[in-house]
């Protein structure tokens, strides 16, 4: 019977203290870079692009591509802004700031009503069905040539000081995380 008794006041007391006021505000803290898009482009296709936009630039573009109902060009831009996160994941040595990738995909996508994702999805699949135009221009596009600043930003070495001088991998293969990045996300052989 004690027990019981025991049991159901701290039940209790436990109940009270997440249902009462927090007397304290949360701060969110934000880094210069992070999230960063030096380089927007608008809708266009893959054969649009430079390898010194990152994906923030990239994921602007497929925005646009959505707003413009352009499905097209904006599965396109998945692929490549996708292929540039993977990539921007391997040569980044903070693992905290990898979710960075996540964070653009869920402030983009978390705003689209769900008829224009089931749009995208279908664009998705169809390049997906047949990925030799993608793989070739992802290709041609080639890797990145940029500093992932927007990544390396986000994670918590931007707070507590990066593990490396730059933030990125040392002695990092970039051929090999390319080759990487497109047989991962475009499943390119």
């Amino acid at each position: 019977m004690d027990r019981k008794i025991i049991l159901a006041t701290v039940l209790a007391l436990l109940l009270s203290a997440c249902n009462s006021t927090p007397t304290s505000n949360v701060t969110n803290y934000e880094t210069a870079g992070n999230l960063e898009s030096p380089n927007p482009v608008g809708c266009v296709s893959v054969g649009g692009l430079s390898n010194k936009q990152n994906p923030v630039d990239i994921f602007t573009g497929l925005n646009a591509c959505l707003i413009k109902n352009n499905y097209s060009n904006a599965a396109e831009l998945y692929f490549a802004g996708m292929s540039y996160g993977f990539f921007d994941t391997k040569r980044v040595s903070d693992i905290t700031a990898h979710q960075a990738i996540s964070v653009l995909r869920m402030n983009l996508f978390a705003a689209q009503p769900q008829e224009v994702l089931d749009k995208l999805q279908g664009a998705l699949t169809n390049i997906n069905s047949d990925n030799t135009a993608i793989c070739k221009s992802l290709t041609k596009l080639g890797a990145p040539a940029y500093k992932p600043t927007y990544m390396i930003q986000h994670g918590m070495g931007a707070f507590t000081g990066q593990s490396t001088k730059d933030g990125l991998v040392e002695n990092f293969d970039s051929g090999a995380g390319w080759k990487d990045a497109l047989s991962t996300i475009a499943k390119c052989v």
